[in-house]
């Protein structure tokens, strides 16, 4: 069981990385959901360290074990929020799940 105070800590620490630039946004094979977010909405690096800078603890879904062999030993916080993003090409906004 995972309690508030773990992940205000978290966040915490996150939070201050991201400020600090010591964060990047992996767009590679890997990550597609990051490249297809990329490429379907107007979005860049200032507006995604604005979405992560405005998680909160309500926010947080799960904790989980890192399934990469290379990174097992790390556990990843994942957290969902719905904002409202506009579509490359495209004159309307849509809610779309972070």
């Amino acid at each position: 069981m995972i309690d508030e105070s773990e992940i205000n800590d978290y966040l915490g620490e996150a939070k201050k990385l991201i400020l600090d630039g010591k964060f990047r946004i992996a767009l590679n094979s890997n990550r597609l959901t990051n490249l297809s977010l990329f490429d379907e909405y107007l979005i860049n690096e200032e507006s995604v360290k604005s979405m992560l800078l405005n998680l909160t603890v309500y926010d947080f879904c799960e904790k989980v074990q890192n399934k990469h062999a290379n990174f097992n030993h790390e556990w990843l916080y994942v957290f969902g929020k719905e904002i409202d993003l506009i579509k490359r090409f495209e004159e309307k906004s849509e809610m779309v799940p972070l």
